[in-house]
């Protein structure tokens, strides 16, 4: 597991994330929601206590779709095929907000899958 983002958690958020990344994601992290067109690449697990979402990527599943560009993945060789990766936690509202940061690159990333199918 590898945490790309805890800011602006309090230690006891922070360690509610956690146990559900250790203890429900990592065991299982195919289990849970794949999202979709701007947000490919990355999973939802929505099992909590509160109306918060946990946004992860699985390394396996973002090499085999090619999504590392649209995921940022510098470090991705560094990375085991079982690693789980947080991108974010927040309410629902964390959708949008992951939309509105990865629409550019989203554009660029398609562009170039179409351009590589020859469309």
């Amino acid at each position: 597991m590898w945490w790309r983002t805890t800011r602006g958690l309090s230690e006891h958020m922070k360690q509610i994330v956690r146990d559900k990344v250790e203890n429900h994601i990592a065991e299982r992290p195919y289990d849970e929601e794949e999202l979709g067109y701007e947000l490919s690449g990355l999973w939802s697990y929505n099992k909590m206590e509160t109306n918060s979402r946990i946004i992860y990527s699985i390394c396996e599943d973002c090499r085999k779709k090619k999504w590392t560009e649209m995921n940022h993945c510098d470090d991705c060789k560094d990375m085991a095929n079982n690693t789980v990766t947080l991108w974010a936690f927040g309410g629902h509202n964390i959708y949008e907000d992951l939309r509105r940061m990865r629409k550019k690159t989203w554009k660029k990333v398609v562009k170039q899958k179409r351009r590589e199918r020859g469309y």
